[in-house]
């Protein structure tokens, strides 16, 4: 138990799509507007890990395939926009908005980091899977929690720097391209 704790603790604190997007959302918006996006990644996780956790010995390997492809596109896309991120100085008239609830929760069926977490967790260690489920419930909250007050600490410190924030945005848009090749 103490060794998927650990497990779920690195896998949930490292960078990766959710915890960039979030921090870039932090950076963009603060904490406040952003909390649906971080209850949709945090739920939506487990809700993948729970329901995969049944499904797994169900479902053929091509539909995980499809699903990382299908993940590696959209993660394409999402890292274009938050490199392309306006910064606070360019902010247009139309306000951008953070990702809603719906939108993080089920980006995480295309995550390939997320999936490969889930698929792993549940193959790798012989625990219960309601146990695995509420080891990840309480350890990856506070993890993933901790990129949004990091992102919205940064904001401050930004605001008025153009060419830093754009850095910013460029570094957590390579950081959700450079997971594509550790999933």
């Amino acid at each position: 138990m103490i060794e998927f704790g650990i497990f779920a603790f690195v896998t949930s604190i490292t960078p990766g799509p959710n915890n960039s997007m979030l921090m870039a959302s932090g950076i963009r918006f603060g904490r406040k507007k952003s909390l649906p996006h971080f209850f949709g990644i945090w739920l939506g996780f487990n809700f993948l890990f729970f329901l995969g956790g049944n499904l797994l010995s169900y479902v053929p390997n091509v539909v995980f395939e499809y699903l990382q492809y299908a993940g590696y596109i959209v993660i394409l896309y999402i890292a274009y926009k938050v490199a392309m991120t306006k910064t606070t100085i360019q902010k247009s008239a139309k306000e951008e908005r953070p990702f809603t609830f719906l939108q993080a929760a089920l980006f995480q069926w295309v995550n390939p980091k997320g999936v490969v977490m889930a698929v792993s967790g549940l193959t790798a260690f012989q625990l219960p899977h309601l146990q695995a489920n509420l080891i990840y419930l309480v350890v990856g909250g506070p993890c993933v929690l901790t990129w949004l007050y990091l992102g919205e600490s940064l904001q401050n410190f930004l605001i008025g720097n153009q060419k830093l924030e754009r850095a910013v945005y460029v570094l957590l848009a390579l950081s959700m391209v450079g997971s594509l090749f550790l999933a």
